[in-house]
């Protein structure tokens, strides 16, 4: 599980590696018009082995799964010696520590110059994949693009479970654009070819913080954790007496904030957690939050890390623990801390998991930040590396996996244009509270 508390970009956590494309190949030197300057090519060679020796200090396999960590990096150096732009040398890093087919093992460029926003998100149901988010005011909204129209191909790309984090860190993190070019397919099975324009805004490089000089880095960065904070703010429904319904986008809590959170279930029958969209957060709150459900302490697994395994222990709350019933519910987007959960709840038999198919990605990564000293300036760049495993308390993994739902439902693209939450109205009916999965979608609406 990723400890980090915060994540400013739209980073994803990253599949393994696969024949649909490189990074390397994938950006061209017209991303980049004005070429590289030597000490443009100085620098990468620098992050590179910046990130080269993060991953042999830190990796929690010692033989790198098998990997010649040096060849991979000579490969790598070649490829910057070759560069014609900074967008093919940033390329070449990433394509380095994406060798390692590691889910968490991720090279983090320095800040970009300029901020684009699409206007609109992708994210797999099933086995497809769908715009499941339209900013109103984007130019894909103007030009009707919708949740739940499916997409065929981006940017000539067919986005699959395998594929999906490659396109978001391709046009996200590594090679932003001005536009992208969709096959879209609608509802209503009307197929439509769209270039679709994103918003670009010019921004100063983030240097060094902590310079007197830096007041608009420090605002910027103040600014992309309010914004994220807020997203990620946990939503309670209480207009049922008998159910708690709890929609959480993150375990990025505190331990007191959990508790307090959910201080009010005792006094339902049922609790519905929400989990879909979440991507994990603190080990303290997954903690936290399986022990309010536990009158024992809970094994949850085993963490393997290099050199050493430890028995992860969650402690119980006695008689203080919720007795009541929980359902879970997950999707495609679900990772990390909340597919641990999930997985409890199913080997315990505590509880019942709805929805799709979880991400599978459940390594614990830490952050790497790392710096270039170049003259008066201070380039920031990162890595994120694997340094422990997950074994859960059956022996089994989830690693790429990913738990699969005790009752699978999931939307269809009217259901999802319509705004309906089916996975929802089974959790209410299991419950005793039937509704429809229209009137399921609206309780959000009621605090």
């Amino acid at each position: 599980m990723d400890k980090r508390r915060l994540r400013i970009h739209k980073r994803i956590r990253f599949g393994a590696l696969a024949a649909v494309f490189t990074l390397a190949g994938a950006v061209n030197t017209a991303a980049q018009p004005d070429g590289m300057s030597v000490t443009d090519r100085r620098n990468a060679y620098a992050m590179l082995e910046g990130v080269r020796k993060a991953i042999e200090s830190d990796y929690f396999d010692p033989t790198f799964k098998g990997h010649d960590l040096s060849a991979l990096a000579n490969v790598a150096k070649e490829r910057i010696g070759k560069a014609g732009s900074v967008a093919e040398a940033l390329a070449a890093i990433a394509q380095f520590e994406l060798e390692l087919d590691d889910l968490h093992t991720t090279f983090m460029p320095p800040w970009l110059t300029v901020s684009v926003d699409y206007g609109w998100t992708m994210g797999m149901v099933g086995s497809n994949c769908y715009v499941i988010d339209v900013d109103p005011q984007s130019d894909a909204a103007r030009q009707g693009v919708a949740v739940g129209d499916q997409l065929k191909s981006v940017n000539g790309f067919v986005p699959t479970r395998a594929s999906l984090w490659r396109l978001n860190y391709l046009f996200n993190d590594l090679h932003p654009l001005p536009g992208l070019h969709a096959e879209l397919l609608s509802p209503t099975g009307q197929a439509r070819s769209l270039d679709l324009a994103s918003k670009v805004h010019p921004q100063r490089a983030v240097m060094d913080l902590s310079d007197e000089s830096s007041g608009i880095d420090l605002t910027r960065f103040q600014q992309d954790v309010a914004k994220y904070s807020l997203r990620l703010k946990p939503v309670t429904v209480r207009s049922m007496p008998d159910v708690l319904l709890v929609r959480m986008p993150s375990f990025m809590l505190t331990a007191a904030e959990v508790r307090r959170r959910f201080s009010d279930m005792h006094d339902r029958a049922a609790l519905i957690l929400d989990l879909r969209g979440n991507g994990g957060g603190a080990v303290e709150a997954l903690n936290e939050l399986l022990g309010e459900l536990y009158a024992d302490d809970l094994t949850l697994g085993k963490h393997q890390a290099r050199g050493r395994s430890t028995t992860w222990v969650v402690k119980g709350s006695g008689k203080k623990a919720y007795t009541g019933r929980v359902m879970v519910l997950v999707d495609a987007q679900s990772a990390s801390a909340s597919e641990l959960f999930a997985r409890a709840m199913q080997l315990t038999d505590r509880g019942t998991v709805i929805g799709d198919q979880t991400m599978g990605a459940v390594m614990e990564a830490v952050h790497k930040p790392l710096l270039i000293g170049n003259g008066e300036n201070v380039i920031t760049y990162g890595t994120s590396v694997t340094v422990a495993d997950v074994v859960m308390s059956d022996g089994g993994r989830l690693e790429k996996i990913g738990v699969t739902p005790d009752f699978v439902v999931l939307p269809s693209a009217a259901d999802m244009s319509a705004g309906r939450d089916p996975a929802l109205a089974q959790a209410l009916g299991f419950v005793g509270h039937p509704l429809d999965a229209a009137a399921a979608a609206k309780l959000y609406g009621e605090r």
